[in-house]
C-alpha cells in the first residue's frame, strides 16, 4: 500500500498524514522534502544564493527507496508528490485542498513573505498540484479532499481509508475555489 498525500503548503498533510498512519498499524510516512534536503538533491537556482529540487534525481532516489521491502507500505507526504514520485508505485493519490482565506490566515501565523503567500494562494485557487498529479498519475488512483478548520484530522484520516478501500469514495475534479473569490476584491489580487 502506496499512498500520497500532497497539495499546496498549509493544507495539513502532515497532520493528517500522522493521523493516517495510526488507522494503518503505523505505516511508515515519508517526508519527500525532508528526503530532498538530506539526501542534497537540489541544484543551484537562477535566484541568487537559492537552489531548486533536482527534479529527475529525486524521482529516481525516491523510487528506488519506495522499492524497497521497508517501504512497502507507506504514507507519502509532499506538495512535489506529482512530479518526484513514480506514479506506478501509488495505489491512491489524494490532493488535500483548503479554502484560500484559510490558507492566508495560516501563512500569515508562518510568517511568510507576501511573495510566497502570493505564489501558494495562486496555486491553491487555480488547483495546481491537482492538474499537475492529474497529468501523472492514473485517474482512477486520484482524489481531492477539502480540509476544514475545525474539522478533526481524524474524520479526514478516515475519509482517505474509506478511499483507499473503496473506489466509489474517491472524488476528484468538484473543488473549484474561482466560485468563492471572484467578488472579492482582496482576493482577486492574487491573480492578477
Amino acid at each position: 500500500m502506496k499512498i500520497i498525500l500532497s497539495g499546496t503548503p498549509g493544507v495539513g498533510k502532515h497532520t493528517i498524514a500522522t493521523t493516517l498512519s495510526s488507522l494503518f498499524d503505523k505505516v511508515t510516512i515519508v517526508d519527500i522534502n525532508k528526503i530532498i534536503l538530506s539526501e542534497d538533491l537540489l541544484i543551484p537556482s537562477q535566484k541568487r544564493g537559492n537552489h531548486d529540487v533536482d527534479i529527475q534525481k529525486s524521482l529516481d532516489f525516491l523510487t528506488l527507496l519506495l522499492s524497497k521491502k521497508e517501504y512497502q507500505d507507506s504514507i507519502i507526504v509532499g506538495h512535489l508528490a506529482p512530479y518526484v514520485i513514480d506514479p506506478l508505485l501509488v495505489d491512491l493519490a489524494v490532493i488535500l485542498r483548503r479554502s484560500p482565506y484559510e490558507l492566508i490566515k495560516i501563512y500569515e501565523d508562518r510568517s511568510y513573505s507576501q511573495t510566497k503567500i502570493s505564489d501558494n494562494i495562486v496555486a491553491e485557487i487555480l488547483g495546481i498540484i491537482s492538474y499537475d498529479a492529474l497529468k501523472n498519475f492514473e485517474f482512477s488512483k486520484l482524489s481531492e479532499l477539502e480540509i476544514a478548520t475545525g474539522v478533526l484530522p481524524s474524520l479526514s484520516a478516515q475519509k482517505i481509508v474509506n478511499m483507499y478501500m473503496d473506489k466509489k469514495q474517491r472524488s476528484f475534479g468538484n473543488i473549484d475555489w474561482l466560485p468563492l473569490i471572484q467578488n472579492d476584491p482582496e482576493m482577486l489580487k492574487f491573480l492578477k
